[in-house]
């Protein structure tokens, strides 16, 4: 690779450091090419002795380019962190980042091989200029700085073009590839009878008949239907060709550059089907500018990079396990070094989407208020929610990587919200839908301040003082003008304590009509202390603010494919304009300033936020059962009531249906004769050790239906 013609306009070159050494110890990574790969899985071989059934990693390095190979990365072992800048990064790119800076040298580690120098690539895969621009590549950076990781260097796709373009007329000369004039609809009806055909073959083989259908469509009556009519087209037809498309006189859509992948025994791999390497578009580009009007496509370009950057390991999503054997061909096409590949899961959360196209429309329909609205799943958008980096990270090593198909609850990602919040967030009061109540008493109750501990089990976090003024202000909420004995907020004629201050009764209730305008208290010594204990906002102590509460983007937990703009949750965004907030979280704090509200939740200040008008977003509700916690008016009466009528409701509900309860069904998508769950919701089989505690819970729920 080092001595080809262009090599040296490789940028990789540049950073090549040809000449290192290996680290003296255990194997290095290198030494395993030939066997199993500790972080693949799987044995190695070349592609063009083993199909890609049963996972085989497909790499077959020939000792030149090995040598070469470890000329280039001496001890370093690297990997490449690739995303397409069309959008703003989401959380499924926050495990991929895991992945590729951190797990996979863990892995390896683990496994015994040598990983004396950790290097990642951040590479911007930028080829299809219309969908790309400046702010997204200025977010993907910002993104990934913010999230903590340190590339060893930052390349672009872009930076390739002419190295691309080099390779292609070599292709073309060896007869690798050629110029198509065909349409998109006239290249789909080929690649359907060579898939015909491919079904036909695979039924003589299984000595079974094929469907007349399969028949029709495989159109024997035209032996060549299943191929482009321009294939055979000269090497000097196809290089006067391409150089016309290079030169800007070939129309848009007029032509493509395609490579001779196809063959009878690939044919049912679509990916296989002589793909297309470089397609005309007279747009500009955000980093390479006018330069070019053709460009090349992900599936020529990116294993081209892997090997011209000497990438040791490049790690995708499974749906990329069928690009598999078309990655291979293009670098033994062109004789380049092969990286071994590792196809992981994607990532799936519930009550939202992650598919670029769905959060695309989400922000140009309107939907959301850009890409870092707090409600959509980006990078940008945790992050002006108020989710630090150390949660979202320790989120994804929590989920950590596997080839079997998942759906993580949503709540699992709130879960590590809490966890650093509860540890780092300072504690305030504020008050969501302000009431008035007017106090009377002892000037004494008055003449001083009151301390209130910034942080309940952190002394360093120190003491805030409180002022009680002759009016505060409590949740509209924490009051009722009838009393319940399980409702522990204020009404006429009991006692409540004003949290970190005095206890008062209510004695008057001034109305506007039908709604309580204020309320009339007395300050004094309660026979017993109360049991309800209320967050409150001094008047010589408020500061206005905005709350917006935020939820769910989507009302249903497994969002649908095909009706998912119909499933957005009509309430995700709560805003609370006339809210007020104790002055002492300051003039205006900082941009994602994190606090606990007491009693509300975590909140993190807005971007939006202006002295004097401050906007705090809520980044999580309080976890649920903290005894500081309770639902505006609600008490551990009705908490435990719900939990009674659930236990209650599911003696009713037969062992046989308790999987496809309402909220159960969601999470699986197959049940056995017993009603025992086989498939997960992703359609993938349960694993053994699943299915026997699903068994398990089964038992249980059987006797608590006997004895009803």
């Amino acid at each position: 690779m080092l001595q080809r013609s262009w090599w040296k306009a490789s940028p990789s070159s540049a950073w090549a450091r040809e000449g290192a050494k290996e680290a003296e110890g255990s194997p290095s990574v290198w030494a395993l090419d030939r066997r199993k790969d500790p972080l693949c899985g799987r044995a190695l071989s070349h592609w063009a002795e083993y199909g890609q059934e049963g996972g085989v990693q497909t790499c077959g390095n020939s000792a030149a380019l090995l040598e070469e190979h470890f000329r280039v990365n001496g001890g370093a072992v690297r990997t490449r962190f690739p995303p397409e800048p069309n959008g703003y990064l989401h959380i499924g790119h926050a495990k991929s980042m895991n992945m590729n800076f951190s797990l996979a040298f863990d892995r390896l580690a683990a496994s015994g091989a040598a990983v004396p120098t950790r290097e990642t690539i951040f590479r911007y895969d930028d080829t299809n200029p219309e969908a790309e621009s400046k702010e997204f590549v200025d977010s993907l950076a910002r993104d990934v700085a913010w999230m903590g990781w340190k590339p060893a260097r930052v390349t672009h796709t872009s930076e390739y073009f002419g190295v691309f373009y080099e390779m292609a007329l070599e292709l073309i000369k060896g007869g690798k590839a050629y110029v198509c004039h065909q349409s998109s609809s006239e290249i789909e009806a080929c690649r359907k009878v060579a898939k015909a055909r491919s079904s036909l073959r695979k039924h003589e083989a299984d000595g079974a008949a094929a469907p007349a259908s399969v028949v029709a469509e495989a159109r024997l009556d035209a032996p060549d239907a299943h191929e482009s009519p321009y294939r055979s087209r000269s090497a000097a037809e196809n290089l006067a060709l391409f150089e016309r498309m290079r030169s800007g006189v070939a129309a848009e859509g007029e032509c493509t550059l395609r490579l001779k992948m196809q063959t009878a025994e690939n044919a049912s791999n679509y990916n296989m089907f002589d793909q297309v390497a470089y397609r005309i578009k007279h747009h500009p580009h955000p980093c390479a500018g006018d330069a070019w009007c053709i460009y090349p496509t992900y599936d020529y370009t990116h294993c081209v990079v892997d090997a011209l950057e000497h990438v040791d390991y490049s790690i995708c999503t499974l749906e990329f396990e069928t690009r598999r054997e078309s990655y291979y061909w293009v670098l033994d096409a062109l004789d380049l070094y092969r990286p071994k590949v590792f196809e992981m899961s994607r990532l799936n959360i519930s009550y939202t989407v992650l598919s670029k196209r769905k959060l695309t429309k989400l922000v140009t329909s309107g939907k959301v208020a850009g890409w870092d609205d707090p409600r959509m799943p980006t990078i940008s958008g945790l992050r002006r929610r108020g989710y630090s980096a150390s949660a979202i990270n320790a989120f994804c090593r929590d989920v950590g990587v596997t080839r079997n198909e998942n759906f993580i609850e949503y709540g699992r990602l709130q879960h590590f919200a809490r966890l650093d919040l509860e540890d780092r967030a300072p504690r305030r009061m504020a008050v969501a839908d302000p009431l008035e109540l007017l106090l009377e008493g002892d000037d004494a109750a008055f003449a001083k301040t009151y301390d209130a501990p910034n942080h309940p089990s952190k002394p360093e976090f120190g003491v805030r003082p409180l002022t009680l003024a002759r009016k505060v202000f409590l949740d509209r909420s924490d009051f009722r003008e009838v009393d319940a004995p399980d409702f522990f907020g204020l009404a006429p004629g009991k006692w409540v304590r004003l949290r970190y201050c005095v206890t008062i009764k209510c004695v008057a209730v001034e109305k506007d009509g039908d709604d309580v305008a204020r309320v009339k208290c007395v300050v004094g010594d309660a026979p017993a202390d109360p049991k309800g204990k209320l967050h409150w906002v001094s008047e010589a102590d408020a500061a206005p603010c905005e709350l917006r509460d935020y939820d769910h983007l989507f009302s249903v937990g497994k969002v649908d494919d095909d009706t998912w703009e119909a499933q957005l949750a009509p309430d995700s965004l709560v805003v609370h304009k006339r809210a007020l907030v104790d002055a002492s979280v300051g003039a205006r704090p900082a941009d994602g300033a994190p606090f606990q509200f007491e009693r509300l939740g975590f909140y993190a200040v807005d971007d939006d936020a202006k002295a004097g008008a401050l906007v705090f977003n809520r980044t999580v509700s309080l976890k649920s059962g903290n005894a500081a916690v309770k639902v505006a008016g609600a008490s551990r009466k009705d908490e435990q009531a719900a939990q009674l009528a659930k236990k209650e409701a599911m003696k009713s509900v037969d062992p046989k249906d308790m999987f496809k309860t309402d909220d159960m069904k969601l999470l699986y998508s197959a049940w056995d004769g017993d009603g025992v769950p086989t498939h997960g919701a992703d359609g993938e089989p349960l694993s053994k050790s699943a299915s026997k505690k699903l068994k398990k819970d089964q038992a249980k729920q059987a006797k608590l239906f006997a004895k009803k």
